[in-house]
């Protein structure tokens, strides 16, 4: 009798021991679910909040692009017509401004490491890749424009004290490296694409030194390109180390860590035109980079999050982390093909020291015409007639 009761004492004290792991499993497990719950009330609060925040940047229409139309195609009757703000007309036709795109600046910065200030005015590093990012939520879709940095136009310059000297015409580039390489550096070379861009509003600016573009790269699960005939056996120095590649031409390769930052930014100086050839290697990237990004974000939301976060040492921005997710969550729905990445047109240069690139600017100016405005259809018309 003794030992049976010492048995079911036994029995209790296990099962006893039983109940207590699966109550600290579902304690655990209820904190697992309230902090996922935590984490996609933030989400969609920040996703909210980055659209309203938006919401108040697209009020400017493109002012020059009237300007411009105004001086060269209005004349007789037409000039009589009045036209609503943010239409046009060119060549025989109306055009009106989609005021719900978002447009921004996208800039590659030629420095490692993180972000800091530097002390010499003209040292804030030169922009070697520049794109504009276009998010277009009446087509649906994303437009991306790559601008050649050697292009010629007009930037603001500035004295060893940092007092404005003037404007002059250079390589769009060196907008950037006037100024300390931070938020002054930046919005100078915003000022300099949107009056290239006949007075295109631009509603906001990321730049990153470009050597945090492997850490980007291996977030999203790496790139595939093709090896272009540049890239074939290439070699280069990052913070001193030496990177050789046994790369061919045409070699279809998944891009991992230091390999992103190579194909992106190698460029041999001593071969004309070379700053083409890296801005359709950039190109060929970037159309590989958003679609396995877009693919990666769909597996994890939090990652446009996580990512912000990781990279924020190493970028100057004006983009807040809730528009950062706003704008995520919505490219997952846009579409985007190697159709959708523009180059401005033009022809290169040799000037005193360096290349020249001078754009086409009717080629330009039509470009913006298809990706920033629609065609408006006379009233009595029919569509497509």
């Amino acid at each position: 009798m003794e030992q049976k009761k010492k048995k079911r004492k036994r029995r209790k004290k296990k099962m006893s021991g039983a109940a207590k792991f699966g109550i600290g499993v579902l304690i655990a497990t209820g904190i697992l679910l309230m902090l996922a719950l935590i984490v996609l009330i933030a989400y969609f609060w920040l996703d909210s909040h980055g659209k309203s925040a938006f919401a108040e940047k697209q009020e400017a229409v493109p002012e020059q692009m009237q300007q411009a139309a105004s001086a060269s195609d209005v004349s007789g009757n037409d000039a009589d017509e009045a036209l609503e703000a943010g239409s046009i007309r060119y060549n025989g036709k109306t055009y009106a401004y989609k005021s719900d795109v978002l447009t921004f600046l996208c800039m590659g910065i030629d420095k490692t490491g993180e972000v800091k200030a530097s002390k010499d005015l003209y040292r804030g590093g030169q922009a070697d890749a520049l794109f504009l990012a276009v998010l277009d939520p009446g087509d649906k879709k994303i437009n991306i424009i790559g601008i050649n940095r050697d292009t010629m136009t007009e930037i603001k310059t500035f004295d060893p004290n940092g007092l404005y000297a003037g404007k002059e015409v250079a390589q769009i580039a060196l907008a950037h490296a006037y100024g300390e390489g931070l938020e002054e550096s930046c919005e100078n070379t915003v000022e300099a694409v949107s009056n290239l861009f006949y007075g295109l509003p631009i509603h906001g600016y990321c730049a990153l030194n470009m050597s945090v573009i492997s850490t980007i790269n291996d977030a999203v699960g790496g790139v595939e390109v093709t090896i272009p005939e540049s890239l074939a056996g290439v070699g280069m120095k990052i913070n001193g180390k030496g990177y050789g590649y046994n790369w061919s031409a045409g070699d279809r390769i998944h891009l991992q860590g230091e390999e992103a930052y190579v194909y992106i930014k190698y460029r041999d100086t001593r071969v004309a035109q070379s700053a083409d050839e890296r801005l359709i290697r950039q190109k060929t990237y970037l159309q590989g980079f958003v679609n396995q990004a877009k693919a990666a974000v769909k597996q994890d939301m939090t990652l446009p999050l996580k990512l912000y976060t990781q990279v924020l040492p190493y970028m100057v921005t004006d983009i807040s982390a809730d528009e950062a997710v706003y704008l995520a969550g919505q490219a997952l729905s846009y579409s985007f093909d190697e159709n959708d990445i523009y180059t401005m047109e033009g022809h290169v240069e040799m000037g005193e020291v360096f290349e020249e690139f001078y754009q086409d600017d009717t080629a330009l100016y039509e470009l913006i015409l298809k990706i920033f405005y629609d065609e408006v259809t006379p009233p009595g018309t029919a569509s497509g007639s």
